[in-house]
């Protein structure tokens, strides 16, 4: 095994093992919201880390604004469902299912012999797990982009929630006629979903990383393929010279 194939399973890794833990602390409900945490910690679960129903157990938040007064206006928010979390979940599947096969076929990629068959049969599918994983990496920072206009504030946040089919049930304080026309502004919430899409990305940097890792792999499997394939040749001919 070359210098090229340790470095390409280590980077394969450790970011494998980062995706499983993120996977299993979403996936098993570890990250449901908790009392006296941040509000924009509470809110970025409610987006994407935490599914009510997928968990089985409601999560609430209390929203709160001040009328044109000044007077505090607070509810009780109750999201029995969030569409936008049901979705991430989903892609975390993806990302996980794509860094095993990645890291899986990278290893039989490395260890495989000097021999044409080997090399197509490992180095290919090894190439095309890693494209897939860079393909789709740039497809969720793009659809997290998109969701940057609904979750502005903290109102756009829940009537996003609520207009993907979610259940967000208000328990206590919200007028039918909703709030005050003349409430002072929310605070910014626009980077739940820029993170987000930063780090689908890896923060730019990894993605870049995998991106030479892919291309190296496939020209040195490229290289030794046709080296092989040469060598036989020239066996060939001394053969029938």
């Amino acid at each position: 095994m070359n210098s090229l194939g340790v470095w390409t399973l280590v980077i394969i890794l450790y970011q494998t093992m980062g995706c499983a833990v993120v996977s299993w602390l979403t996936l098993s409900c570890r990250l449901a919201p908790r009392a006296g945490e941040l509000a924009e910690l509470t809110l970025l679960k409610l987006v994407y880390l935490y599914e009510p129903r997928a968990c089985a157990a409601p999560a609430l938040y209390n929203y709160t604004v001040r009328s044109g007064t000044g007077a505090p206006v607070a509810a009780l928010v109750w999201p029995a469902h969030s569409p936008p979390a049901a979705a991430f979940r989903s892609k975390l599947q993806v990302w996980l299912g794509l860094h095993i096969a990645w890291l899986a076929l990278a290893a039989v990629h490395a260890a495989q012999r000097r021999r044409p068959c080997a090399l197509c049969g490992a180095a290919l599918p090894a190439c095309c797990a890693g494209a897939a994983l860079l393909l789709a990496d740039l497809v969720f920072a793009a659809l997290f982009i998109r969701d940057i206009r609904h979750t502005s504030t903290e109102r756009d946040i829940f009537e996003y929630i609520e207009s993907g089919g979610g259940g967000v049930r208000w328990l206590s304080g919200r007028r039918r006629g909703g709030w005050p026309a003349n409430a002072s502004p929310l605070p910014d919430t626009s980077w739940v979903g820029a993170l987000l899409a930063y780090a689908s990305c890896r923060g730019l940097v990894q993605w870049l990383i995998n991106f030479w890792i892919l291309k190296d792999n496939y020209l040195e499997g490229l290289a030794a393929y046709r080296k092989i394939q040469s060598e036989k040749f020239q066996q060939a001919r001394r053969h029938t010279a």
